[in-house]
């Protein structure tokens, strides 16, 4: 976005706060804790989603050195974050090598080379936003940056006057800046981190035996200064947004969250317009980012009248946003289920549980949105939560029967069919109340999902049947052959699709057949125990003993 004024100069509206903005980078990605590695590695991946999401790329094979001009600033402010970041990625790599240099003298040299390029950055940065005439204090921040990159380099050259005469320069901008705005501490905090060095500079000249150091900065900085000074407090009132919503509206004056609200909403608009499903997802991660990256600043900032609607109104557009990413997502395993694209080889089958899984978190992300206190709960938006509730589902509860009709649980397929047809009831009477394109959309998407449901339950309960017969002949070829002659008074309750005539059922057997009776029950005598019987000892003969006993024994007798 441009101001055109009547000489026809093109205004930066964008004011960056430089020094605010790297803080923030070096104390969330490793600079707590003078891990320099982590934050390169940060300002790497940082610096390939600029590209990616500007397209700002470098030729495919073959590199291509592609400059940035401030032509580039016009179109998307992001092209000054790639220069920034190229400069924080030099310095933290030379920085990394200072922990080795004093061992290998080959770091110190790749480290005086990534500080010359940081020194490149950090001035080309400065030089486009004059160009771009930014506000006075994004100048003078860059030119104080400028001013630290180039200490750094003089100083590990040894340049002790030089250095001195840089760090001077940029202590002097970052004092009076701290005096003419109000978050002034994170200014007298960076001239506190030059003090060490400063006072290493002086000591090494004064060894050199120079008294009186020439150059430095001339008071046409202070003139700027001043001027800033002059000119904060009547600050043009139409850089503030205002946003309405659900009947409500509220300001936003923080310049990041603004401009980070212009690349959300154009990521939107490309995401709404795109055909691609890979693309669309690629600019929904954007959205989602910048999202979280609003969300932070507002729980950092001050400055906000209405914290709790602005932080509602975000956590609406990232919920909404993502809901719009996850149908994409859904979009396209539908695609692949019904054969409209072809799923590449060693690509994961699109399957109906995949789908189900999908629509779990949708749904999810819709009671979340009801969870937003700043939502009128008798107003549109909120109606139509609970018609895309519905929506939602029912296209669940359908592809729910889907994973039961591809087991072969036929029943819990009919089961399931039945209760789609009662959600698209629901839904259809829900939707109707709304002349919306969107919901009349919704509308016919719903019949037609009710015929194909009567088509699915239909294969269900013919499959059901089907199924149903083999078991009886599976059953039947299993019987014995007693089982075969079954009485017709006996298989009343019972169908069976007769096909011949020798399977017919039998109404009577002639002779008729043996049946069991009980038998007589047999009585044990067990008084036998009990009973005393009389001692008839006395009425047997005795055998008699001696002579004659003896010779009997002899013959035998």
């Amino acid at each position: 976005q441009l101001e055109e004024n009547g000489d026809e100069e093109l205004v930066c509206p964008f004011a960056l706060n430089l020094l605010k903005e790297i803080r923030e980078y070096q104390n969330m990605h490793g600079l707590k804790h003078d891990d320099f590695q982590r934050y390169r590695q940060y300002c790497t991946r940082r610096l390939h989603r600029l590209y990616k999401g500007l397209k700002f790329l470098h030729g495919g094979k073959k590199f291509s050195n592609k400059k940035i001009s401030p032509e580039l600033f016009v179109k998307d402010v992001r092209y000054m974050h790639i220069i920034l970041m190229r400069a924080e990625r030099a310095w933290a790599y030379a920085m990394d090598l200072k922990q080795f240099a004093n061992t290998e003298s080959r770091k110190q040299v790749h480290l005086i080379s990534k500080l010359k390029k940081a020194v490149i950055y950090a001035g080309e940065l400065h030089d486009n936003c004059v160009a771009l005439k930014c506000d006075a204090t994004t100048q003078l921040e860059a030119k104080a940056y400028h001013h630290y990159m180039t200490g750094m380099l003089l100083f590990e050259q040894s340049n002790w006057q030089n250095a001195l005469l840089s760090f001077n320069a940029a202590q002097k901008i970052y004092n009076r800046l701290a005096d003419a705005v109000e978050e002034g501490s994170l200014y007298r905090a960076k001239t506190d981190e030059m003090g060490p060095k400063v006072q290493y500079c002086l000591y090494n000249i004064q060894s050199m035996g120079i008294e009186k150091i020439q150059g430095g900065e001339g008071e046409e900085i202070f003139k700027e200064l001043d001027h800033i000074i002059a000119t904060k407090a009547t600050k043009a009132t139409h850089t503030v947004r205002e946003i309405k919503w659900e009947g409500k509206c509220f300001t936003i004056a923080d310049d990041e969250i603004k401009i980070l609200m212009v690349q959300m909403e154009d990521n939107i608009q490309l995401a709404k317009e795109c055909s691609s499903p890979e693309k669309r997802l690629e600019l929904y991660e954007e959205i989602l980012s910048s999202c979280r990256d609003i969300t932070q600043l507002i729980k950092k900032s001050d400055k906000l009248d209405n914290g709790e609607l602005t932080t509602d109104y975000f956590a609406y557009l990232r919920i909404t946003n993502t809901v719009d990413r996850f149908l994409v997502m859904a979009q396209q395993v539908c695609d692949k289920l019904k054969g409209v694209v072809e799923t590449r080889p060693g690509s994961k089958i699109a399957r109906p549980e995949d789908l189900v899984r999908l629509y779990d978190i949708i749904l999810q992300n819709y009671a979340d949105l009801k969870d937003i206190t700043s939502l009128d709960k008798d107003g549109e938006a909120y109606q139509l939560i609970d018609v895309n509730t519905l929506f939602y589902r029912t296209q669940r509860c359908f592809y729910i029967a889907e994973c039961h009709l591809g087991q072969s649980n036929w029943l819990n397929a009919i089961v399931l069919y039945d209760k789609c047809n009662e959600h698209i009831a629901q839904s259809l009477a829900a939707a109707q109340a709304f002349k919306s394109s969107k919901q009349q959309a919704m509308c016919s998407e719903l019949q037609l999902l009710s015929k194909q449901i009567y088509s699915q339950r239909c294969s269900a309960h013919a499959s059901a049947f089907l199924q149903t017969q083999d078991t009886l002949e599976e059953e039947t070829k299993e019987k014995s052959p007693t089982d075969k002659i079954k009485m017709l008074a006996d298989s009343l309750e019972e169908f069976d699709l007769t096909r011949n005539a020798n399977e017919l059922p039998t109404i009577a057997t002639l002779p008729p057949d043996f049946q069991t009776i009980p038998p007589k029950p047999t009585f044990f005598d067990i008084s036998l125990n009990h009973i005393e019987f009389p001692n008839l000892d006395e009425r047997v003969e005795k055998e008699s003993s001696g002579l004659s006993s003896f010779t009997k024994w002899i013959w035998g007798r």
